[in-house]
């Protein structure tokens, strides 16, 4: 492999913000990675379905983000890219809004709270996911070994710095464990499908969100040292 490594990104902010120059993520990051492609928001159970037409009520950003979805452009980038490693994480398939579109599961929008799907029907939820995990493993096997792919390990953080640097409390915390919870099972599960992929687990990292990240305030944005600690680990596991 090049000195310089080619990563993919099939996730959300966890994994893509960080690889960014910006003075609050990783300034020098280009000297040892190259982000070749990206799968944005896009949980595994819809790109695993045929192509639908996009509802034309969906914004023009999220249409986008269906459009590569239900066209599987990632897996035809993925080949075209050729990457050294494939940063995975399952922020969208934890905390995304699920819907039936064309009586197809298609991810449409972010949410504070866990889909109707996930919190009526779990298990039978689960068992899906896992399913269609497999078959998306299937489709990377003759492009990429399991040991080039990472899991990125993360969470939503429960406290903040304000303005003023003080630590703050998120007041749905309740909330933000029950979709921790929910997204540790899927990483378990992700785990138990691909047991040779590296993990990069960020959850006792000890860094907590901050009102100044430069894309907004939110349970899933954290502080600057977050992000450069995320490349310290990365460069350790693509050695």
């Amino acid at each position: 492999m090049s000195q310089v490594k080619k990563i993919a990104v099939y996730g959300s902010c966890f994994s893509r913000n960080f690889l960014s120059s910006a003075p609050y993520f990783n300034p020098t990051y280009k000297s040892y990675f190259k982000c070749v492609c990206t799968q944005f928001h896009a949980p595994f159970v819809p790109i695993q379905q045929d192509k639908i037409e996009t509802d034309t009520s969906f914004s023009k950003k999220k249409k986008q983000f269906v459009k590569e979805s239900s066209e599987k452009i990632f897996f035809k980038n993925m080949r075209k890219t050729t990457p050294d490693y494939l940063l995975i994480d399952l922020y969208a398939d934890a905390l995304k809004s699920v819907s039936f579109v064309s009586g197809k599961i298609m991810e449409i929008s972010s949410s504070s709270k866990m889909s109707v799907i996930q919190q009526n029907l779990r298990s039978d939820y689960q068992q899906v996911w896992r399913a269609k995990l497999c078959e998306y493993k299937s489709r990377l096997i003759d492009d990429m070994e399991e040991e080039q792919i990472i899991l990125n390990r993360c969470q939503l953080t429960k406290t903040y710095y304000d303005l003023n640097r003080e630590i703050m409390s998120y007041s749905a915390t309740e909330t933000i464990e029950r979709c921790n919870q929910f997204w540790d099972e899927l990483n378990s599960i992700f785990m138990q499908v691909f047991p040779r992929s590296k993990v990069l687990d960020m959850r006792e990292s000890g860094y907590i969100g901050d009102i100044s990240y430069p894309f907004g305030h939110a349970v899933s944005h954290y502080e600057s040292a977050y992000y450069q600690h995320m490349m310290v680990r990365l460069k350790q596991l693509t050695k």
